[in-house]
């Protein structure tokens, strides 16, 4: 066993504990732990360790079923939380923990090779040299460290510790040789590792490299001593605490590794600021504990002032903006491989894009998406208008420009040619690459004017937005540029589909005021052809009474529906009139004198009585008057129209039927009952068909059509009847 005793309690040692004479003149009592360090300070130690790696061992748990590296770096993972637990216990003074730590501490090493080892397979594969360094290294490696345990449990089960003080140097120095193996083979790894690919391995390296030295140097000062230094035991725990975060990061960016395991840029800079601030306050601690021991009798004064301003101080720090810029600047640039996580950069941006939805908010939404990717502090929209030229349409955090780029403008033509994204700054300095490009005057007159971003849609540029310097300076390289192009697309994308909405809402609008003035000019008509019919019949029978009553009948009843479409117009909106119990007979009737002129007259085959439903009596008898004039006009003057009423169970059916020159299936299914689709030319709108559908069903009924060419069309209204008072 590497620990000479108990750590700690001199009363209960350690099976094979040290003897007092290999433990040197600075011996604990005989424990074998030279140094006098706080007792707890090796149990919070370990412990800190084992939650370090039982979290990275949690962590990588998801991917197990992976790649072979990815299974032995979750049990090498595994097998160093349980001994680092187990270092806890004997920390605490726990005897019965003695045994199985030394078998876990040389299992740990005996998994650490076998993943360290398994990651230059690939390089034996190309090279004759690491062949046979792999093929040596792993088994004599793996076969000492074996060895090893079994002399560890040797000496153990037969307390050989004290009567063979040799024993205990010699696993002292095999501890040694576990370590030099470990630190050759991360050598061997890192002089086979490309340059390129250094960046997913490096942290690796640095992490286990860091636990094989701090192990080399722990045991030989034990060997060199004769007894191992208690400090230093306690500070291990720690150091292998630290290799944690580097594993983590190296597992991050070798996905052979762990397919699931991925550390968030949002997760490092907020660990990074805790663990920042968590320092300065241990710093600023300490010198106030300075101040009240040697501050005199001011010194509690002092040091509880100062440590107040401590605090005030760092909540000043980590409210800058400016600060956490430079910190995720400096994150990017030296733990990360590329300068931006794309996955959080792409939900942010549809995220934010969609949260600022609106006519209002949507352009400014544009602006804030694209400045937040490059810090800018604010930003303009210019997008093309009805004339072709850009207008600055919106501003985020700054005041708007009233300033016009023409299309064929020098920045409108050069941003829509190349797709570049212009660095003002760089005009100067950088003359080959804008070759042509000549600023507007609108542009000087912008102070903090950085980048300009071009917006290109799908056919064409839709706008471009120039975008303020940030606080703190930054540089823009081609990654910069690639995102900013790819962002300014999907927002391109955006504004063309707001643009869109607003051009239909305002097309809706229009839509809404046509099929307004069709229906008016619909029942316009019927109302027309009533007062005509009223009209021409007046010289034959302006002597007849019965005449004249039905005559002023019909003025009244236009009048009435005049008023009611000028109603509706001022409304902007078609409303529906009073429904009422109606009598179906009468309909009929009134439907069929209001067709009597013109050839074939239609004909009443059979005419229910007592056939009441709910509806709107002048708006039934302009459907039913449409239906016959539709079928009188399809059938010729020797031809037939007929109508029929009857009840059939709680329905009431009227059926109009001719012998007409009919309609094909297409015609019934594609354009008989769409609106504005007519077959009489500048005769007719086209809304009677679809008017007549909208009012039945309305009422709670159907029309149902059967037509055939060359062998007429029979039309069926189906209503639900209603008991009568």
């Amino acid at each position: 066993m590497p620990l000479g005793g108990q750590l700690g309690n001199d009363s209960l040692p350690l099976p094979g504990s040290m003897p007092a004479s290999l433990s040197g003149p600075q011996a604990c009592s005989g424990n074998g732990l030279r140094g006098v360090g706080p007792v707890m300070a090796g149990f919070y130690s370990y412990l800190s360790a084992a939650l370090g790696f039982g979290l990275l061992t949690l962590l990588l748990l998801p991917g197990w079923r992976g790649s072979l590296q990815g299974k032995l770096l979750t049990l090498a993972s595994l097998c160093s939380a349980v001994w680092a637990m187990l270092a806890v216990s004997v920390s605490a003074g726990e005897i019965y923990q003695a045994g199985a730590y030394p078998v876990f501490e040389i299992l740990r090493y005996i998994a650490w090779y076998g993943f360290l080892l398994k990651l230059l397979v690939p390089a034996a594969r190309e090279n004759t040299g690491y062949r046979r360094f792999l093929y040596r290294a792993l088994p004599l490696s793996i076969a000492f460290a074996v060895l090893l345990l079994g002399l560890e449990q040797v000496v153990t089960w037969l307390h050989l510790a004290s009567r063979v003080p040799d024993l205990v140097a010699a696993r002292m120095a095999g501890h040694v040789a576990l370590a030099i193996m470990g630190l050759a083979i991360v050598e061997q790894l890192y002089r086979n590792t490309a340059r390129t690919h250094l960046w997913a391995v490096k942290y690796l390296f640095m992490g286990m490299g860091a636990i094989f030295a701090f192990d080399l140097y722990l045991y030989a000062d034990a060997l060199l001593f004769r007894g191992m230094d208690r400090d230093l035991w306690d500070t291990r725990g720690f150091v292998n605490l630290l290799a944690v975060p580097l594993l983590v990061l190296a597992a991050a960016r070798n996905r052979d590794w762990s397919a699931n395991l991925f550390v968030s840029r949002d997760i490092v800079l907020h660990t990074t600021a805790i663990l920042g601030a968590g320092l300065y306050l241990l710093v600023m601690a300490g010198a106030g504990y300075y101040l009240r021991e040697y501050g005199g009798d001011w010194g509690r004064v002092a040091q509880v002032a100062f440590f107040s301003l401590a605090v005030l101080l760092l909540l000043v720090v980590l409210s800058s903006g400016q600060l956490r810029t430079r910190l995720r600047v400096f994150l990017g640039k030296h733990f990360y491989k590329d300068k931006y996580d794309y996955r959080h950069e792409w939900l942010r941006l549809t995220g934010d894009l969609y949260a600022g939805h609106g006519e209002a908010e949507g352009p400014q939404a544009a602006i804030r998406v694209l400045a937040q990717i490059v810090d800018a502090r604010a930003g303009l929209l210019w997008l093309r208008d009805e004339q072709g030229d850009f207008r600055n349409t919106a501003a985020w955090q700054m005041s708007p420009v009233e300033a016009t780029e023409a299309a064929g403008g020098s920045l409108a033509a050069f941003l829509a040619d190349t797709g570049f994204v212009v660095k003002l700054q760089e005009l100067d300095t950088r003359p080959d690459e804008y070759a042509g490009l000549e600023l507007p005057s609108w542009v000087s007159g912008l102070r903090c004017g950085w980048l300009v971003v071009p917006l290109v849609g799908v056919e064409d540029m839709l706008g471009f937005v120039v975008l303020a310097d940030p606080l703190v300076q930054r540089p823009i390289n081609w990654e910069d540029r690639d995102l900013l192009k790819t962002a300014a697309k999907q927002t391109a994308g955006y504004l063309s589909v707001l643009l869109a909405s607003e051009a239909l809402a305002r097309a809706r609008q229009f839509e809404l005021f046509n099929r307004l003035s069709a229906y008016m000019v619909h029942d316009l008509k019927n109302i027309g052809a009533e007062l005509e019919m009223v009209a021409r019949n007046a010289e034959r029978h302006a002597d007849n009474p019965e005449f004249l009553q039905d005559a002023f009948a019909t003025v009244a009843t236009a009048s009435a529906d005049i008023q009611r479409l000028l109603e509706q117009l001022r409304n902007k909106r078609i409303q529906p009139g009073r429904q009422v119990v109606v009598n179906l007979q009468q309909v009929v009737m009134a439907a069929l004198r209001k067709v009597q002129a013109g050839l074939p007259e239609p004909q009443l085959e059979a005419c229910a009585d007592d056939c009441l439903v709910i509806a709107e009596k002048d708006r039934i008898v302009n459907v039913i008057a449409h239906l016959l004039e539709n079928a009188r006009q399809a059938t010729p003057a020797d031809g037939f129209v007929r109508i029929r009423l009857a009840q059939e169970g709680a329905l009431c059916v009227v059926e109009i039927s001719d012998n007409g020159h009919g309609m094909d299936a297409e015609f019934l299914r594609d354009r008989l009952f769409t609106p504005f689709d007519t077959t009489r030319g500048n005769a007719g709108i086209g809304i009677g068909m679809y008017e007549s559908r909208e009012f039945v069903r309305q009422c709670g009924g159907e029309i149902h059509v059967v037509s055939s060419p060359g062998e007429g069309t029979q039309v069926t209204l189906r209503l639900p009847a209603t008991p009568g008072e």
